[in-house]
């Protein structure tokens, strides 16, 4: 008999490499002798209904916007035809890009770590939802110092500027909430940001970086652009961060079209 996840997915009762010690030693798994189980036959249909299947549960996944592990697809939504990995997830990227008009993106390939981008221009290329309109303001005053203070900021640093903007550590706010903990925790757990403890610093002092995310869903350009708007200045004024900029702008479309061709090199799979 299977069992189904809170996706309404079918998991077997078979010993998946995939899963966790925990997962494994559940009463709801058999124990099986260790061993490399032999892929599926490969159908092209329900590689097509797994990839389906995916898109659903990428879309129900990116809405706390934290990246989302390939570890966990592959438990939730492909398992026994992980071998078609590379196929299946080839099969939704296609439909959420044509069908809902966003990118499935590799940030970390390392951790197997992934995020969905809009393909639809926003005013920063970020976030892009009006729930989200108060975050992104906080959010690009915080990636605009990181950027302008030499790509990191001091936690006092960061402080110093949010509190000419009435936002204080331990106070909460009626748009934000706890402040503290959204731009550490949240947006860190989003990947928008990073955290960092400086080395060796007594008592331990902190540093905020651009994270992953936000190298994907906007760029130093856009947030040197916001810099200026706020300021009142032209984007050359700041010689270094302009030429930073541009030298990014120059390395993305680069990319972009490298993606592009190999894209075009891919069958298309038909919906």
């Amino acid at each position: 008999m299977d069992r189904r996840n809170d996706y309404g997915y079918r998991v077997p009762l078979f010993q998946s490499k995939h899963l966790n010690g925990d997962e494994r030693s559940g009463s709801n798994y058999r124990r099986i002798p260790w061993g490399r189980r032999p892929a599926p036959p490969r159908d092209v249909a329900i590689l097509q209904e797994r990839a389906n299947k995916l898109v659903k549960y990428l879309l129900v996944k990116d809405q706390t916007k934290i990246p989302i592990k390939r570890s966990d697809m592959l438990r939730d939504v492909i398992q026994e035809y992980d071998e078609y990995f590379p196929e299946i997830i080839e099969r939704a990227s296609y439909t959420l890009e044509k069908m809902f008009r966003v990118n499935l993106k590799e940030i970390d390939k390392q951790s197997s770590l992934y995020i969905l981008i809009s393909t639809r221009e926003s005013s920063a290329g970020i976030l892009g939802t009006t729930k989200d309109t108060p975050k992104l303001g906080l959010l690009m005053v915080i990636l605009s110092v990181i950027f302008m203070n030499g790509n990191k900021a001091s936690e006092a640093v960061i402080w110093e500027v949010l509190r000419k903007l009435g936002l204080r550590p331990g106070v909460r706010h009626s748009l934000f909430g706890e402040v503290r903990k959204l731009i550490t925790d949240e947006f860190v757990k989003q990947k928008y940001l990073e955290y960092k403890r400086v080395p060796n610093s007594r008592p331990p002092e902190y540093e905020f970086f651009w994270g992953l995310r936000s190298y994907h869903e906007t760029s130093k350009m856009k947030v040197l652009k916001f810099a200026c708007k706020v300021q009142k200045k032209d984007p050359k004024d700041w010689a270094v961060q302009y030429r930073e900029a541009v030298e990014m702008e120059v390395q993305a479309a680069a990319v972009a079209v490298a993606e592009a061709e190999a894209r075009a090199e891919v069958y298309s799979p038909c919906l």
